[in-house]
């Protein structure tokens, strides 16, 4: 099948880094009911990401002369993705634009399906203190101080008390004591023999892209890498806990998913579920158009 695509615009580095900070999360507020910026005292920069070495060997990311692991909050990929990536890659090289080398944005038409940005796949660099391997929660809550999710009333409650109280699911049904981190959350282990901080780069926007270079095409991939900007103001943790890159769960599209009753490896979501979406980023309301929200969750 021929796909016509239009290369409508370049979106310069600098440009693409305030455009950053606007994006949003889609469920997360401050203390006006606001919505918070995940990006907002983010600096950026350039990296590599290179091919795994061999079964058992981690994905690593270069910055500078300095080389770590690479983890991903999402271990699925589904060929859907990776067919489309494959056809804007195509398009990109017929204009002289590296998908594998991107160091800006670009904004481009699809016809029948409209307009798009692909954007340098966006790592995050998170400092997470361990506990003989396990995340130190009070410390992770702390990062949540002056934000707030909504319950279906409208009510604001502090994300950074260990639990939520006379939260309402519905405009009448509440439950008097929410947990607010996942279940889950208390017995992820890094490893017994860790403690203190441990930095973690996890994949944020562009796992197809990644898998689709390393696997398909095995080249290295440049990355834009999103940061604290300083110490005073620290990214919001990430919305899932982060995981090695491999093994992958692969599938043909989003919705088989639906043949497995429940998946072996699926993201881990570091809130309860009642509200483990809110973390979850609103890239339109940046103006970037990098795919369509997949949830069917209810979020206030």
């Amino acid at each position: 099948m021929k796909h016509t695509l239009k290369l409508e615009k370049v979106i310069p580095i600098e440009e693409l880094r305030q455009i950053l900070r606007n994006v949003a999360f889609r469920g997360l507020y401050d203390s006006k009911g606001e919505k918070v910026r995940p990006y907002e005292h983010a600096k950026f920069s350039f990296a590599k990401v290179y091919p795994l070495k061999g079964i058992g060997f981690p994905a690593e990311i270069e910055i500078g002369e300095q080389r770590d692991i690479l983890f991903t909050a999402q271990p699925t990929i589904y060929q859907t993705q990776i067919e489309i990536t494959e056809t804007v890659d195509e398009f990109l090289r017929g204009k002289g634009i590296q998908m594998t080398d991107l160091r800006e944005g670009i904004q481009y038409l699809w016809e029948g399906r409209g307009t798009f940005h692909i954007l340098p796949p966006v790592i995050e660099k998170h400092t997470y203190s361990l506990n003989n391997g396990f995340i130190d929660l009070p410390m992770l809550l702390n990062r949540f101080s002056g934000t707030y999710a909504k319950d279906a009333r409208g009510n604001l409650h502090h994300l950074g008390n260990i639990e939520l109280h006379n939260f309402f699911i519905d405009e009448v049904s509440q439950l008097a004591h929410l947990d607010t981190f996942n279940s889950t959350a208390p017995i992820m282990n890094y490893g017994l023999l860790y403690n203190g901080d441990h930095t973690f780069h996890i994949i944020c926007d562009g796992a197809h892209r990644l898998d689709y270079a390393l696997e398909k095409l095995q080249q290295p991939i440049t990355v834009l890498v999103a940061e604290a900007e300083s110490e005073e103001h620290p990214l919001i943790p990430y919305y899932a806990f982060p995981v090695p890159l491999r093994p992958t769960i692969r599938l043909s599209s989003k919705k088989a998913e639906k043949m497995f009753y429940r998946l072996e490896r699926d993201k881990i979501h570091l809130l309860n579920d009642i509200i483990k979406k809110i973390l979850h980023y609103d890239w339109e309301a940046a103006g970037l158009l990098v795919g369509k929200l997949r949830s069917n969750v209810e979020i206030y």
